[in-house]
């Protein structure tokens, strides 16, 4: 006898988006943590090719991907709540999300600021990469 309950259903390619995208913000970070401290294996094939003007320059795209990625995380995250504030449904995972009557409307405003933060955080580092010495262009 077969277990029925699973078999049809597909994963929403929201879904599989969100996770991925999860994903690639866990490892770009972690891979930007490594690269910052100069001893990593990119890190040495890259200034065995380049010199450490290559090492800045690849530094410098792996943050700006890694802000890109967490920008649009929190851009997504601020549009969710506003719509959750003014009672709209909302694409939260990909999936449609309508909040139950009873819920305030004013929990969106917690997703508002979520995301807000992490917009901020992304800009944060920013600064924070062009704050390490041989990092810096201003």
């Amino acid at each position: 006898m077969t277990d029925t309950s699973t078999l049809g259903r597909k994963v929403a390619p929201h879904l599989i988006l969100w996770m991925l995208s999860f994903v690639a913000i866990a490892l770009v970070g972690g891979s930007l943590i490594i690269d910052l401290s100069g001893v990593s294996p990119a890190d040495q094939f890259v200034v065995s090719r380049w010199s450490f003007a290559g090492l800045r320059i690849y530094l410098w795209l792996e943050g700006i991907t890694l802000a890109a990625l967490v920008t649009a995380l929190g851009a997504h995250i601020t549009s969710t709540g506003f719509a959750v504030a003014r009672g709209d449904t909302s694409r939260l995972f990909g999936d449609s999300i309508r909040l139950d009557p009873r819920m305030p409307r004013q929990l969106g405003y917690v997703f508002v600021v979520l995301g807000a933060s992490l917009v901020a955080l992304s800009l944060t580092t920013l600064v924070l990469l062009n704050s390490c010495r041989y990092m810096r262009l201003i």
